[in-house]
């Protein structure tokens, strides 16, 4: 439960939606599994979900957002919380390696440009105020609730 917040322009068909809130999350999502037993993690994500792992972990996932450094857009990824046995906690961050809007090499896990709630919301409030950041024209406001 949550809510959908973002924008569309009518006139060049640019436009961002945020989900908002929180979801089930569910406990080692078979994808996310199949990915780190496949190195796609990197390798210590391959030993953790390996059959044969030295320690029991498990894995809960959570939608994300961040921030572009360069272009000050915001983008999606996800966040992974890894809890072992003795209940400790890491956080992984799943996004990607190059910025959706400018294309530019982004390294989230050391820059840490992740963003909450409240900055997207400030975020969508300059677009509709300002309007499309591609082509200027008024903007169609989305906020909604979401299931």
């Amino acid at each position: 439960m949550g809510r959908k917040l973002g924008w569309h322009c009518e006139n060049c068909g640019e436009g961002e939606l945020f989900h908002l809130g929180y979801g089930a999350n569910a406990l080692n999502p078979p994808e996310f599994v199949k990915e780190a037993q496949e190195g796609v993690h990197g390798t210590l994500f391959k030993v953790l979900m390996s059959d044969d792992a030295p320690v029991k972990v498990d894995v809960r996932m959570r939608g994300a957002h961040f921030l572009c450094p360069y272009c000050q857009r915001i983008y999606s990824g996800k966040v992974a919380y890894v809890q072992d046995e003795s209940g400790a906690i890491f956080r992984h961050t799943i996004a990607p390696g190059r910025c959706p809007h400018c294309n530019t090499v982004v390294d989230n896990e050391a820059s840490g440009v992740r963003v909450r709630s409240k900055g997207i919301q400030r975020y969508v409030d300059r677009i509709w105020s300002d309007g499309c950041p591609s082509c200027g024209h008024e903007v169609e406001r989305i906020d909604e609730p979401w299931d």
